[in-house]
């Protein structure tokens, strides 16, 4: 039979040995975060690697290596700054700052794109694109008008026949400005004039040429006469003289499907209540 003091020694020496294990496990793993960080703020470590990126620039724009003095100010400055960070989302700016939630948002939007390694597209890929929005990149009849309303239509009949002999300062002696629908000094689409005008005017703008005027059209029951200041033609540009362009803009598109499809992600993985109005 055993004797029971050798049973209690060999206790003993197992409990003191699996003691030393855990404590240098310990010592161990606390020895390799400490290698990994250059300090710590409330919970959150920071990180040795970043501290000596820092570091390499300095040193290689400074002639001579940095000194104890300076390493510890520049850690001091990531404190301070992980100081900020913690009290930031304490005091949850990223919602209540208008911003900084901006500066969040465009931030995660530039980080969707650059986590993607897009190539540069091909020729073959901007020509497809070009032949489906070739809408797109051409553009239509434009024209630069003056609007001018009379008091009723014989005024407007007077006011005609006076441009139709050339005698502008008769016109403008006609003119009612109380009603009147000012143009931006800008080329205007046709559905652009139509929404400053009304959907009358559309059939005066193809005889339009510069220098030219309408007949009299009514807006909102006003007698109204447009003068062509100037006009811009269709323009169908090639591809090759839009190349960067298209390039420009077949980024943009790509890149708005990328946000799109990450945020829809982030839809499906979080749950999403909605309560009534």
């Amino acid at each position: 039979m055993i004797d029971k003091k050798y049973v209690n020694i060999a206790l003993i020496v197992v409990f003191f040995v699996s003691l030393f294990i855990s404590l240098n496990s310990v010592i161990f793993e606390t020895n390799f975060q400490l290698d990994q960080a250059i300090a710590r703020v409330g919970e959150k470590e920071i990180s040795r690697q970043k501290f000596e990126e820092i570091i390499k620039v300095l040193d290689d724009q400074s002639k001579s290596e940095l000194t104890l003095e300076k390493k510890n100010l520049i850690r001091e400055r990531l404190i301070d700054e992980e100081l900020l960070i913690q009290r930031a989302i304490e005091l949850d700016l990223v919602r209540n700052d208008s911003l900084v939630k901006g500066n969040v948002i465009q931030t995660m939007f530039q980080y969707i794109i650059n986590s993607n390694d897009l190539a540069e597209p091909s020729e073959v890929e901007l020509r497809e694109y070009f032949s489906k929005e070739k809408n797109y990149f051409s553009s239509g009849k434009r024209f630069k008008l003056k609007n001018y309303t009379f008091r009723n239509l014989r005024d407007a009949e007077t006011a005609r026949n006076s441009l139709n002999q050339g005698n502008l300062e008769s016109f403008l002696k006609l003119v009612e400005t109380e009603n009147s629908v000012d143009l931006p000094n800008v080329f205007l689409t046709p559905q652009k004039i139509r929404d400053y005008l009304g959907p009358k005017v559309l059939k005066e703008l193809p005889s339009l040429e510069k220098g030219g005027f309408s007949n009299i059209f009514e807006i909102n029951q006003v007698p109204s006469i447009v003068i062509c200041i100037d006009v811009l033609l269709d323009n169908n540009p090639k591809f090759e003289e839009i190349i960067d362009q298209i390039k420009n803009k077949f980024i943009r598109d790509r890149e708005d499907s990328l946000v799109k499809e990450y945020i829809e992600n982030l839809r499906n993985f979080y749950e999403i209540e909605k309560y009534s109005f």
